[in-house]
């Protein structure tokens, strides 16, 4: 089983691991480490990049992490990596900051549409520089983006405090509110992970984020489709 640091600090940036498995699979070469700071591709969250650096001083490229089971795979450029090896894990920071960013606004997206529209999200993937949501909201129109996007940015110049709880399955499902995607309820998550914004929003997630709104900076949104009779989607960049 892979210690997972980012569910508690998003921020830790390097950890020591030591190395459990070490395979290669289609020609691609793969370790699962003991612990990991790397996010592991999920929710709509790409996967951290970075490098594995073992006790020799040899480095190698984490191009890409997946979670099997309870362990954290890291796909790695090359192989030389084998199981009981110590190293060291090392995020690419500026690209990880920028999911949170990202992340945490996908999170007042989602409570202001749900609030404003009655909207469950049906779809949604971070990007660096753009990220989309998908809703079910056949009364948004075009002309409604002003007014959400406004209500986002007032949101986050309040500079609310991020926190994380957990709350045990049974407890969690008896709140509904904490569930904003549409048909999708994990089967095999025992502890629920809970992001609260402030006095704003309180959600499930697994994913990584800011510790105040205010390091968001500005929303802009800067497109919207319809993705059907139904359902809508949004397109918004970080100012």
């Amino acid at each position: 089983m892979t210690e997972k640091l980012y569910l508690t600090d998003s921020y830790l940036r390097e950890c020591d691991a030591k190395v459990v498995k070490a395979e290669k699979i289609d020609g691609k070469n793969f370790a699962a480490l003991d612990r990991t700071v790397f996010y592991p591709q999920g929710g709509g969250q790409p996967a951290d990049t970075g490098k594995i650096t073992n006790s020799k001083g040899e480095a190698f490229n984490v191009i890409f992490s997946k979670q099997f089971g309870d362990d954290v795979s890291h796909e790695i450029d090359r192989d030389g990596l084998a199981a009981g090896d110590e190293v060291k894990c090392a995020l690419d920071w500026e690209k990880r900051y920028k999911f949170m960013r990202m992340h945490t606004s996908a999170h007042i997206m989602a409570a202001i549409v749900h609030t404003e529209y009655g909207a469950l999200i049906t779809g949604n993937q971070l990007g660096e520089q753009q990220t989309r949501m998908d809703f079910d909201a056949p009364a948004f129109t075009k002309e409604k983006i002003p007014e959400v996007e406004a209500k986002a940015n007032a949101m986050i110049a309040r500079d609310l405090p991020i926190s994380i709880a957990f709350e045990e399955r049974g407890k969690a499902l008896g709140r509904p509110e904490l569930f904003r995607l549409k048909d999708v309820l994990p089967k095999d998550i025992k502890v629920f992970r809970i992001l609260s914004i402030g006095d704003f929003d309180t959600q499930a997630d697994g994913g990584t984020h800011v510790k105040s709104t205010k390091e968001i900076g500005r929303v802009k949104i800067v497109g919207m489709k319809n993705k059907g009779a139904e359902n809508r989607r949004i397109y918004w960049e970080i100012e």
